[in-house]
């Protein structure tokens, strides 16, 4: 069995699992997951996820356990693969019940900010809201847009901008924890920019990396 304890957000989180998912399945073994809530990350795989085969989930270290990885890269050689990453069916309501809403026909961008900001700048990947609007103004006026952006005063900005285009209002901030929006609302962001016509994401972000890998499945 291999054991792994990922870190970061949740995307991070993902992307772990899935990698070290590809090397244990190569190597016919079990994979067992640490999964410990953080305030990056602040739920539990089980509570949003349909379980992955060969794939057992723990909150807690237990005693005297050997941990193969502690972190949040991928495996050298084993990129994730995401095709068992599956929704409860109750998240998925959510999600389709929203796309209702936007009509089905809609783009969307993820606009990451808050902690985000210097480390994307650091590595010359920032995404300036400039970049936003030049693809939001490109597209068809007659398409909705999504905004999945980590800060209501973000989304305030680009709602003011494309009122009659953005049909669906911000979601619940909790103001006292590092990431402003919910795990479960950050899952619904990530889907409903997975079934949009067209998505823009920020640059040196794992949010929108994994919007795109899921949209290429």
């Amino acid at each position: 069995m291999i054991i792994i304890k990922p870190t970061g957000g949740l995307c991070n989180y993902l992307r772990v699992i899935f990698s070290y998912y590809e090397y244990a399945r190569k190597n016919n073994s079990e994979l067992h997951v640490i999964w410990i809530k953080s305030n990056s990350c602040p739920g539990y795989f089980l509570d949003y996820f349909e379980p992955i085969p060969h794939v057992s989930f723990n909150k807690q270290i237990d005693k005297d356990v050997k941990i193969d990885y502690n972190g949040c890269f991928t495996m050298k050689n084993f990129q994730p693969k995401y095709d068992k990453l599956k929704l409860k069916s109750y998240i998925e309501k959510i999600v389709f019940d929203k796309l209702d809403i936007l009509n089905k026909n809609y783009i969307s961008v993820h606009i990451r900010r808050t902690d985000h900001i210097q480390l994307a700048k650091y590595n010359n990947r920032y995404t300036d809201d400039e970049e936003f609007i030049n693809f939001l103004d490109k597209s068809d006026n007659n398409k909705n847009i999504y905004i999945a952006a980590d800060n209501e005063i973000t989304y305030n900005k680009f709602k003011k901008k494309y009122q009659n285009r953005i049909k669906i209002d911000y979601h619940k901030t909790n103001n006292n924890s590092l990431r402003k929006t919910s795990l479960q609302d950050a899952i619904i962001d990530i889907y409903i920019c997975v079934y949009s016509d067209d998505f823009m994401g920020s640059g040196w972000s794992s949010f929108s990396g994994l919007i795109k890998s899921l949209r290429m499945l």
